[in-house]
């Protein structure tokens, strides 16, 4: 038996209940960031329904995790059916923040921020790029697909006029926690940090750390225990 509900079943076609995302354990917001990545390409592939053995096997969890997981947005399951792909996305999206679009600004244009600006991923998802600042004043003045470049020193005299909730940090350690800091002085909400220093503990501000070393380390030992079980 796969999704199951206590009651009447609700028809794949059917409007989706919703949940606050505060309400939301972050473990389990991780996740549904997951389903919805892997649901966005089963809806560009044309599929309607998705069974939950069928998402696990994609993202390697069990049925059962997955079905507590979405059993938040409560009982839309369709026994023998499965769940409606696109009313799952928009539930999803909602839930996440992600169904609107975010105002966002990159602050570093090195080689990580060059790659940042041109990921398509982030317009997809909602994420608007409406800046970048860059203390290498050989850079301004230009743009990057339209965006254009600012130095630095303007912060403060630019960033409120652009109407920005997010900023991306793609700066060396010794920079970021000072920039930070200036950001949540100017209201930014949310800040995306990829220097390689924790800045979890900016007041006022919700922060995720993307430490793409650690994330290697955290892969090779993935992949040394992988090889000691085998």
């Amino acid at each position: 038996m796969d999704e199951t509900a206590s009651g009447d079943h609700e028809s794949p076609h059917t409007a989706l209940p919703t949940v606050k995302s505060g309400t939301i354990p972050p473990a389990t917001a991780s996740r549904l960031g997951l389903y919805l990545r892997e649901l966005q390409h089963f809806l560009r592939g044309g599929t309607e329904t998705i069974k939950s053995n069928s998402l696990g096997r994609r993202l390697g969890l069990s049925d059962s995790q997955i079905r507590r997981d979405l059993a938040l947005f409560g009982e839309f399951g369709k026994r023998g059916v499965g769940y409606n792909v696109a009313g799952l996305v928009g539930a999803l999206r909602k839930a996440l923040g992600t169904d609107g679009q975010w105002s966002t600004v990159l602050i570093g244009l090195g080689n990580l921020g060059n790659a940042l600006v041109r990921y398509r991923g982030f317009g997809q998802q909602g994420f608007v790029l409406r800046a970048i600042f860059e203390a290498d004043r050989s850079k301004v003045g230009l743009n990057v697909d339209g965006v254009p470049i600012h130095d630095i020193s303007r912060l403060e005299e630019l960033l409120p006029s652009l109407d920005v909730q997010m900023a991306i940090l793609a700066v060396p350690a010794d920079q970021a926690p000072g920039l930070a800091s200036r950001l949540a002085d100017l209201g930014i909400s949310g800040i995306l940090n990829f220097a390689p220093v924790s800045l979890s503990t900016t007041r006022g501000v919700a922060t995720v750390d993307v430490d793409l070393a650690v994330e290697l380390q955290r892969l090779a030992f993935a992949v040394v225990n992988s090889d000691r079980s085998s």
